[in-house]
């Protein structure tokens, strides 16, 4: 007679010679399994082939067909107006009218006459409001002391000496061929001043 034997598994303690070993998945060293090596190179394989597609798509379109050069006619000041009572009070006279930076800066350059009435405007920033603004002639729009980006003067004022005032151009208020008036603050006005690039 043969008899049969019934384990219960679930009863049994684990033998711990018989452990069951998983295998391992961490990486070792900081270095990444085979398989991850293998996903890493094919996702920079297909990086490279998308980057090369869109380069030579972008090229592949390039019109070949010859360009006309882009030409930037200089439009010359005319001679700016002069105004004898600014000169006085001011010890300056303003010489052009420029701008900048594809309208985004209108620049007004000035000769000093005397080195004494200049100062005044040298001391000039966009909070103290000595400088000047710009009015568009036949319209509101003008570009305040406030908007001042820079202001040119080296040490000592001499009489002589060409400096310049920057102000940013938002909007394009001011453009080239239009005609200005530059306001001082004390109300004087030079009027009728073309602009130049």
């Amino acid at each position: 007679m043969s008899t049969t034997q019934v384990h219960d598994l679930t009863e049994q303690e684990p033998v711990p010679d018989q452990a069951v070993v998983e295998p391992d998945r961490t990486v070792v060293g900081g270095r990444p399994g085979r398989r991850n090596r293998r996903r890493l190179l094919i996702s920079v394989v297909a990086l490279v082939v998308v980057a090369v597609a869109i380069v030579g798509v972008r090229i592949g379109s390039e019109d070949t067909a010859p360009r006309a050069a882009v030409v930037s006619v200089a439009h010359p000041a005319a001679p700016v107006p002069t105004n004898a009572a600014v000169e006085a009070a001011w010890g300056i006279r303003f010489t052009n009218v420029i701008v900048l930076a594809d309208n985004g800066g209108v620049e007004l350059r000035y000769q000093a006459l005397d080195d004494t009435t200049s100062a005044k405007i040298h001391e000039g920033n966009a909070t103290s409001n000595e400088l000047p603004s710009i009015t568009v002639d036949g319209t509101n729009s003008s570009v305040a002391p406030s908007a001042v980006l820079m202001h040119f003067h080296h040490g000592d004022i001499t009489t002589g000496r060409t400096y310049s005032i920057i102000y940013g151009n938002a909007g394009g208020v001011v453009t080239v061929g239009e005609f200005v008036t530059i306001v001082m603050k004390d109300g004087l006005k030079i009027e009728h001043i073309e602009v130049s690039n």
